[in-house]
């Protein structure tokens, strides 16, 4: 009988240890789970607030691309207009050095 009781002390023992040892490192677990999801949470609000200001330059390129457009649509209509000038130029400069040799002298 003495040996029953000595098996059962032995093994209440045990399970109380196991709970304690669980219970320690389920509770360390936890602290660790609740650390690691704060930590994820505020790098998550750090992209969120990288991906706005990502947004922001997006809309400010989109806006500074059609202003760029528009420009270069203007320089080739200027560029255009500058090579009808100039080939009006030459037309003129041969019209003019053809007939120079035709021109009295003073």
């Amino acid at each position: 009988m003495l040996l029953f009781w000595l098996a059962l002390a032995i093994a209440i023992a045990g399970l109380v240890a196991g709970v304690a040892y669980a219970g320690v490192y389920g509770l360390r677990a936890w602290r660790n789970v609740k650390a690691t999801g704060s930590l994820i949470s505020g790098q998550l609000d750090e992209v969120a607030q990288a991906t706005t200001e990502i947004e922001k330059h997006l809309d400010r390129v989109s806006v500074s691309s059609a202003r760029l457009s528009t420009a270069l649509e203007r320089l080739a209509r200027s560029r255009a207009r500058l090579d009808v000038l100039r080939a009006a130029l030459n037309e003129a400069r041969a019209t003019v050095t053809r007939a120079v040799p035709f021109l009295p002298s003073r």
